[in-house]
């Protein structure tokens, strides 16, 4: 299951199946996709903290009785809905960090990604095993040379081995790792967003989006409008009749 719990104005999002090693089953990515859906829209919330329970790792990824068949349409809904759970993460107006203890495997790994930090205890690893079962690492995998550069995300999904803290901070995958609370170090980096305009902040997570999916000049020109759609904003705020209207465009 997937639990919630909120602490002021930051909801920890909890992964809870440690009999099964917290492998992740249909039902559960429909609960985490409606989790960082409604979580954007709560105008109370402020941050979001991806964590299990257990202790002893973060999720092996998809549950692999998910994959028991020999159904492509099946196969294809299934992957399909775990795509949508990094969606809703990466579309989720609040920051959004991942703290991971232990193992961090597959389809877990995308999702962590797909989160605005990372932060992994000192002895956590993580893999990407699916070539070694005979099939490709894809959706969030896509991205994972942004992260971590091509070098090292090429051999993460080529060869199936397993990465250690040490490796993934070094290749810029993690933000952090520590030997404590991963989730306390986690929640600081979400309070030092929290001391920013809750706005302002979406507007920046749109943005670095922007700047994944765009050519520069497209990136640098949608940049431009979203800035002064902050002055519009800030202008509403002290006199809805005062200032002017941002650029007519693409946001």
């Amino acid at each position: 299951m997937i639990r919630q719990d909120r602490t002021d104005d930051i909801l920890t999002v909890t992964i809870d199946n440690p009999g099964q090693a917290n492998a992740l089953t249909e039902d559960m990515l429909g609960q985490l996709i409606d989790a960082f859906t409604e979580a954007g829209a709560h105008e109370s919330l402020r941050a979001v903290l991806l964590t299990s329970a257990g202790g002893r790792g973060f999720s092996a990824g998809m549950d692999t009785a998910q994959f028991a068949h020999t159904s492509a349409s099946r196969a294809y809904a299934t992957i399909s809905r775990l795509g949508e759970v990094c969606e809703a993460i990466k579309d989720c107006a609040l920051p959004v960090a991942a703290a991971i203890d232990g193992y961090c495997i597959g389809g877990a790994a995308e999702i962590a990604a797909a989160a605005d930090f990372r932060i992994g205890s000192q002895d956590s690893w993580y893999s990407m095993p699916e070539v070694r079962i005979g099939i490709p690492s894809v959706l969030e995998s896509v991205n994972l040379h942004r992260l971590m550069g091509w070098t090292k995300a090429t051999e993460f999904v080529l060869t199936g081995n397993c990465f250690s803290a040490a490796d993934m901070l070094a290749c810029g995958f993690l933000n952090d790792s520590v030997d404590g609370s991963v989730e306390e170090r986690a929640l600081e980096l979400l309070r030092d967003t929290t001391r920013a305009d809750r706005a302002v902040i979406a507007q920046q997570k749109r943005l670095l989006r922007t700047w994944k999916n765009t050519f520069e000049a497209q990136a640098i020109a949608d940049s431009k409008k979203e800035f002064a759609l902050a002055f519009a904003a800030k202008n509403e705020t002290a006199d809805p009749g005062s200032g002017d209207s941002a650029p007519e465009g693409k946001v």
